[in-house]
């Protein structure tokens, strides 16, 4: 039961990360489809959409149906993708490629770091919450000065933060697994908070590393 659970969480992180990375590649393949789904409008529904689908999984993972749980989750990870399909656009597939690696090894890392550690992350989940928001405040303050160290500055902070989000998500799961908590729906919200933190860990990193096309 231990690993089982595990497995389903795993399971569903990488059927999420599947959906976003092919959605992604189908959309940036259909030009008649970039140019409907790119029009502000649109890019602004599919951004509202996103948060709305992540606040209602969240708030309502304790009472809705596995059935519901699991759609709610492909439809944020297919939403996710088709926004992705800007980043091949915008960098080259080999950047994209390499920071991947890097990125699946770094969360790796610190995923497993989350799983053994004796030391409480608990304790720890307001200062990565008050960093998240800390970045977010940065990033749209430097949408107006447009200023390349400063965003700099807040990729790395990002990354730092998701790297810890990582962890504590981890040793979250590991709680719920040794509490035995383990039903579906719970499957569902692990791989669904570790889905966010290696999908913001990938951007940031895109970000930073990424070799953007001439």
């Amino acid at each position: 039961m231990r690993e089982d659970f595990y497995s389903k969480v795993f399971y569903w992180l990488f059927i999420g990360l599947l959906i976003t990375f092919a959605s992604g590649i189908v959309v940036l393949n259909t030009p008649a489809l970039i140019n409907v789904l790119f029009n502000s409008i649109s890019y602004i529904v599919i951004f509202i959409l996103q948060i709305i689908l992540c606040i209602y999984l969240t708030a309502k993972i304790h009472t809705m149906t596995a059935a519901t749980a699991k759609a709610i989750y492909i439809g944020y990870s297919f939403l996710t993708g088709v926004t992705f399909s800007t980043i091949f656009l915008l960098f080259e597939l080999s950047s994209i490629i390499f920071v991947f690696l890097v990125t699946a090894l770094l969360f790796g890392i610190f995923a497993f770091i989350g799983k053994i550690t004796k030391i409480d992350l608990n304790k720890f989940g307001t200062y990565l919450l008050i960093g998240l928001f800390g970045v977010i405040i940065l990033e749209i303050f430097n949408i107006f000065i447009m200023n390349n160290t400063l965003d700099m500055v807040a990729c790395i902070l990002s990354i730092i933060i998701f790297l810890g989000y990582t962890a504590f998500d981890m040793q979250k799961i590991k709680r719920l697994q040794e509490e035995n908590i383990v039903s579906d729906n719970y499957a569902i919200i692990g791989a669904f908070e570790l889905y966010l933190d290696f999908i913001n860990l990938f951007i940031d990193l895109l970000r930073l590393f990424g070799n953007s096309k001439d």
